[in-house]
């Protein structure tokens, strides 16, 4: 195309053109980039890098017009010093493909952003430092004691990660619940029953039965009545952990299937680039225009609404509390759908309506706090009641809802209400929730380990190479993912910590950040791991047989219940410990309880709070007849 006298073309990078690369031996300290067609499987990109290739030799300017963002940065970067000439290079900067974005751009070109480029360039290499020895001395183990040559992967985000998920799972499945007893309350309110839980737990049945006899001529006497205007802030517009989050709650994507998707709508047009940690819509996006133009399409009864609470007819964006330098929050750009996917819709719509919420009213909620002293025991006991008054953004975004109490309540201080029922309820304690996808992802955020760009991948990588399986929405780790996590925990313990993970996080945002030099980041790594390696050649042996055993390669002692190794008394370290947990609590549970053993064995056994392990472990030792607990 011409633009302005001169003659522009355009062309796609199609992703990294150059990749990291060392031969056969091990450990591996030095890598060269080399085109990536030469040396994985991405052939396709041959085409592309030939194409760049000739165009470079008669161009006068080269601009970088990738994602801003570290990849884009490095992929442009090495494009430019590779083909042509990184004194003659630009930078465009822009977060939606919109006509009006992308000249703003064009005509505010900057220098290439090298706070980003040497940042990415360092990650590469830390990354791929880490990933591919760690990686090559756990095959290398393998083949050695198996002579089998099998595809194992470990790295700085993924280990910990997997670490993370078998952790909880062994607290979990070989968990036994507790018991306790709470008292349950039914009075009316008007002309309405109500029932509520007293909030003091009784370890032993017979204290709670002494309780509710004394209660059952009991009354409540309200002390205090106390009505509240609350508001229901409306939420900020979407980053990508906040999008991937809510697309998994409401639709049920997995947090790599979200940013797919939102990838397939930003290069639409539809949206702005969605790899983004803010919730900040920054003053340079036009959101009066925005708003118009989705105001004309399938949207308009939305915007509608959204106009009915805006006073003065202007739009004030609620910001949140994260922030990006790189790209404001995800919003649409008001461009019209044309065809795209059912998800990508689904996804679009989950935006426009939280972006919309976000320019919206807060919503109001009637609330009101009921303090009562329960006789004769004097305890006191807080109900609590709400209304929605105004709905405000709930009305636009109708993905979330509010409890409301349906029904008047006249309650003044000093009434009495009589206790109408009363009763008993055995309650257990519950193991932490199992991860699915997106508690993950959540979590992996929290500790701070990845990037908005990597932690989906991570996630999926974990299940392409066997270590993780699921079913329904629910994360399992397999026995090889077991295995090499207790491998690499025993012999190369900061190999498994989010602390170490942690630390070349923040090392490499001191990179970016100018701090420290990016050679300096990639020697720290390489020091690091030459320790490891040193200690390495001792104990090849062992590792390769703790990873042979659960693929199957060599003979070993099994679990008397599953593949595992036996670990003592030919149980596996997980059957063992839920045994030893077992036994412990059913001691405790016939004090609490006064159930003989029989009745509790078959309550643990149909309890869903009970651990997998726990249950095989009754089920062999216990139960002489399973179908009787069913």
């Amino acid at each position: 195309m011409t633009y302005r006298g001169k003659l522009h073309v355009i062309a796609s990078a199609a992703g990294h053109l150059f990749e990291l690369y060392a031969n056969g031996s091990f450990p591996v300290f030095e890598a060269e980039w080399k085109p990536s067609w030469q040396i994985s499987a991405n052939k396709f990109s041959k085409k592309y890098y030939m194409l760049l290739q000739q165009l470079s030799k008669k161009a006068s300017l080269f601009v970088n017009a990738c994602d801003y963002d570290i990849e884009g940065s490095v992929i442009g970067y090495n494009i430019i010093r590779f083909f042509g000439d990184i004194k003659r290079a630009k930078r465009m900067k822009f977060s939606a493909l919109t006509k009006d974005e992308i000249l703003k751009a064009y005509n505010s070109m900057s220098e290439l952003d090298y706070p980003y480029i040497n940042a990415g360039i360092a990650r590469h290499y830390v990354d791929w430092l880490w990933g591919i020895n760690v990686s090559r001395f756990l095959m290398r183990s393998l083949h050695k004691v198996s002579k089998k040559r099998i595809t194992l992967s470990a790295g700085r985000v993924q280990t910990p990660t997997l670490y993370e998920v078998i952790s909880k799972e062994f607290k979990r499945e070989t968990y036994v619940p507790e018991p306790y007893f709470r008292i349950k309350l039914t009075v009316t309110l008007g002309s309405i029953p109500y029932s509520f839980t007293l909030s003091k737990i009784f370890e032993n049945k017979k204290d709670a039965e002494k309780v509710a006899e004394l209660l059952k001529k009991g009354y409540l006497e309200v002390v205090k009545v106390e009505r509240i205007n609350k508001t229901l802030e409306r939420p900020p517009p979407f980053n990508l952990g906040d999008l991937q989050a809510e697309a998994g709650r409401i639709f049920g994507f997995s947090p790599y299937k979200t940013e797919r998707v939102a990838e397939e709508l930003y290069l639409e047009g539809l949206i702005s680039y969605p790899r983004t940690n803010s919730q900040k819509i920054p003053p340079s996006v036009n959101v009066e225009e925005i708003i118009k133009e989705l105001g004309k399409g399938p949207y308009g009864f939305l915007v509608s609404k959204l106009n009915s609470m805006v006073v003065g007819g202007r739009y004030l964006i609620k910001q949140g509390k994260e922030e990006d330098p790189a790209h404001p929050a995800i919003y649409p750009t008001g461009e019209k759908p044309g065809k795209i996917t059912k998800d990508a819709l689904k996804l679009y719509e989950l935006i426009v309506r939280r972006f919309l919420a976000s320019a919206s009213g807060d919503a109001n909620i009637n609330s009101i706090k009921v303090v009562t002293r329960v006789h004769p025991l004097e305890y006191v006991e807080e109900l609590n009641f709400q209304s929605v008054v105004n709905p405000g953004w709930l009305s636009i975004y109708t993905y979330t809802q509010v409890k409301s109490f349906q029904g008047y309540i006249d309650i003044k201080e000093g009434t009495k209400i009589p206790i109408s029922k009363v009763s008993i309820a055995l309650e257990i304690s519950k193991p932490e929730a199992r991860y699915t996808k997106v508690s993950l992802l959540k979590w992996m955020e929290k500790v701070g380990i990845g990037t908005e760009a990597t932690r989906g991948n991570i996630i999926e990588i974990l299940f392409k190479r066997k270590y993780l399986s699921q079913k329904g929405k629910y994360i399992y780790p397999t026995p090889l993912g077991i295995s090499i996590v207790n491998v690499l925990k025993e012999n190369f313990p900061e190999l498994v910590s989010v602390k170490l993970t942690t630390e070349m996080e923040n090392m490499l945002k001191d990179v970016q950040r100018g701090k420290i030099d990016k050679d300096q980041a990639i020697e720290l790594v390489k020091r690091k791991l030459s320790e490891y390696f040193t200690k390495y050649s001792n104990i090849e042996e062992k590792i390769g047989l703790a990873l042979a055993k659960p693929l199957g390669l060599v003979k070993y002692e099994k679990c008397e219940i599953c593949e595992l190794e036996a670990f003592k008394d030919k149980l596996c370290e997980w059957h063992f410990e839920a045994l030893k947990n077992l036994k412990e609590k059913i001691n405790l549970w016939k004090i609490r309880t006064g159930y003989s053993e029989g009745v509790i064995i078959k309550k643990l056994y149909k309890s869903s709070a009970t651990g997998i392990y726990t249950k095989e472990v009754i089920k062999k030792y216990f139960l002489d007849d399973v179908s009787h607990a069913n």
